[in-house]
């Protein structure tokens, strides 16, 4: 359960000075002035009193180590949970809540798991006492041993539920000898919920570590409001699965480890939590000794065994603020190297090998004469996309969400998936069968979001979605089909300057949240329906080409073509041309595809005609009859 930061103040403010009292209490505090509510601080030797109450703020502050606490952090610290600690704020104003989903599973059809018995953890006690952390830190965590003599992380979701279990083995692993470095209770489900989450104060700043020991290490050095990530740097499903909980949070602290994949989850955690309140630290590359040795560092743990609790607690005091978008020290700008971007694929070899990637952090304009596959080579880039772990977001309001689904579930069943049927009139048609849609549903659910037919198809709403869809699912392809579609807010004069604002403000998007923005805008109407798509044909204003890092076209190959022999065209079904590629410098790069009628599908080869995608986990061992049109002038489904 969610308790609104404002009912807590409201609790505090109705407790006035006696916060003070009762901090002074719980922590014992020596020489404890009553009329000016100081004392010395109990988190580090002093002789002067520097520990004061604020009477505003409703907490001490530590003037000599910078320490910050209220009444809920003294009651966590002293063992509450977050909500045990609201619970008896509350009690103690006279407030009336309903705390009734404390410690009450909530989650249906969840196999929660079974708690590992309390026992004298005399193997983690060492392993983890070895590495920096105290045994009160140990208890304070709930960090338990099973029999085997493995540590046991223990999730608990913010009932105060025991929702989720780890374990480590308290020895140092070999990586060479193969044996998991962790795993989860194995007869039970698995929630990626935050480690120590129970027990954070949603007022504070919120570090997020990648480990458990890196979160005991930072709880170990006086960081109290310290969680990390279940499942390691990779995965940040975490982020989904606690939405709600993280958005409460005003400061949001990241400390992954200083290799590639902890750099990447920094990256992708400010991004979608926020740039205007998430900090960072770098993990630095050594400490110096006093003796003049330097020590390579890798995480938080290494800082606290090397530096101790002083050093780390400097590094998370001086977090860095997400640089200011809109200036670059020159200095720091290094080289593009193309081949070292970020971006997804197509999914289609030739269009790929040009392409590279559809990278992060830019707009790429889509156009093609009706009928040319817009809809096919976006729904293809969707699948490969989400096949590379990458969710997406989908406006498609050209197509009401259903006709959306239908075409994108035939693309990805393939042929193999399909099913012939014949209408009344003799004609034959496909369809994906139930069974094949519900396997298909349950491997993209939250992996595609399709926006709504009844949701505003203004800008502002658009975007917004987008936004929330890219913070909280992780989307990293907005695909928007098409710019007709798009209720630009403007008369018909004032239609140019508001389709360069649009443009701008993809361009904005693409940028802030590292994700590829992919627009569809038709072409002009003209009387050459077969015509190649030039950079003037699209329909709007020019800037729509202009201001995009890349343009792309498609047309149909013409009869006319197919049956010229000296047309290089003819053996195929659709021209793709590259209109324009600031990155690469490319421009009316053209090459063709072939276009298979019944899964919907563009293809240069058999790989490409019989993908199969993520979602299938057959095992094919015969080929599919397969026509190869670079050699024959045929469909062939023909």
């Amino acid at each position: 359960m969610l308790i609104e930061k404002t009912d807590i103040e409201k609790a505090k403010e109705k407790l006035g000075d006696g916060n003070a009292f009762i901090i002074a209490d719980m922590l014992e505090l020596n020489n404890f002035d009553e009329k000016n509510l100081k004392a010395c601080c109990p988190y580090h030797n002093e002789e002067t009193a520097s520990f004061i109450y604020n009477k505003k703020k409703f907490n001490y502050h530590c003037f000599g180590c910078n320490k910050t606490v209220d009444i809920i952090d003294v009651l966590m610290e002293k063992g509450s949970t977050f909500l045990g600690a609201v619970q008896f704020l509350f009690d103690k104003v006279g407030i009336e809540y309903s705390f009734g989903e404390r410690n009450v599973k909530t989650r249906r059809d969840y196999k929660y798991p079974h708690e590992e018995p309390i026992t004298d953890k005399l193997k983690v006690i060492e392993y983890w006492g070895k590495r920096g952390i105290s045994k009160d830190v140990i208890d304070y965590l709930d960090i338990r041993e099973d029999k085997y003599g493995n540590g046991v992380f223990n999730f608990y979701d913010t009932n105060d539920v025991l929702t989720m279990v780890k374990y480590r083995p308290a020895h140092s692993i070999d990586k060479k000898s193969g044996q998991p470095k962790t795993w989860c209770q194995k007869e039970a489900d698995t929630l990626p919920l935050l480690f120590n989450m129970n027990r954070i104060n949603t007022s504070r700043p919120l570090l997020i570590t990648e480990g458990e020991t890196d979160c005991a290490s930072a709880i170990e050095a006086g960081y109290y409001n310290t969680v990390s990530v279940p499942l390691g740097a990779g995965n940040l499903h975490w982020i989904e699965e606690n939405w709600d909980w993280l958005d409460m949070f005003d400061s949001i602290i990241i400390w992954s480890d200083n290799d590639e994949a902890g750099v990447n989850m920094r990256k992708e955690c400010i991004y979608r939590l926020g740039t205007w309140r998430t900090k960072y630290i770098n993990t630095p590359q050594y400490y110096t000794r006093d003796d003049g040795k330097r020590v390579p560092l890798k995480d938080i743990n290494d800082c606290l065994q090397t530096g101790g609790k002083e050093f780390v607690i400097k590094l998370i005091s001086d977090a860095k603020d997400v640089p200011v978008k809109s200036v670059v020290d020159y200095s720091e700008i290094k080289e593009l190297d193309v081949f070292q971007m970020d971006g997804v694929k197509t999914g289609i070899k030739p269009i790929d090998d040009e392409l590279i990637k559809i990278f992060f952090g830019t707009l790429t304009v889509l156009s093609g004469r009706p009928g040319s596959g817009k809809t096919s080579i976006i729904d293809q880039t969707i699948a490969k996309t989400i096949d590379d772990n990458k969710p997406v977001f989908l406006f498609s309001k050209e197509m009401p969400e259903r006709m959306s689904a239908n075409w994108f579930n035939t693309i990805i069943a393939g042929r193999r998936n399909l099913e012939e049927r014949t209408s009344r009139d003799g004609r034959s048609y496909y369809i994906v069968p139930q069974n094949i849609q519900k396997k298909m549903q349950s491997f993209y659910s939250k992996k595609l979001l399709i926006y709504r037919d009844d949701e505003p198809n203004d800008v502002k709403a658009v975007l917004k979605s987008a936004e929330e869809c890219v913070r909280k699912f992780g989307c990293k392809l907005i695909v928007l089909d098409n710019l007709m579609m798009i209720d630009l807010n403007c008369s018909e004069s004032d239609k140019n300057t508001a389709q360069t604002n649009l443009v701008n403000d993809l361009i904005k998007f693409a940028a802030k949240f590292n994700v590829a923005v992919v627009l569809i805008a038709h072409p002009r109407k003209t009387q050459d329906t077969n015509s190649d798509i030039e950079m003037y044909d699209i329909s709007g204003t020019s800037n729509i080409i202009n201001l995009a890092m890349r343009s792309i076209g498609l047309r149909r190959v013409s009869k006319k073509e197919k049956n010229d022999p000296k047309s290089k065209w003819r053996k195929f079904d659709v021209v793709l041309t590259v209109i324009k590629d600031r990155l690469l410098g490319k421009a009316d790069f053209q090459m063709g595809l072939w276009y298979d009628l019944t899964s919907r599908r563009f293809y240069t080869d058999y790989d490409e005609y019989d993908t199969k995608f993520a979602w299938d986990d057959n095992v094919y061992l015969k080929k599919l009859p397969y026509t190869d049109r670079s050699l024959q002038d045929e469909f062939p489904d023909k």
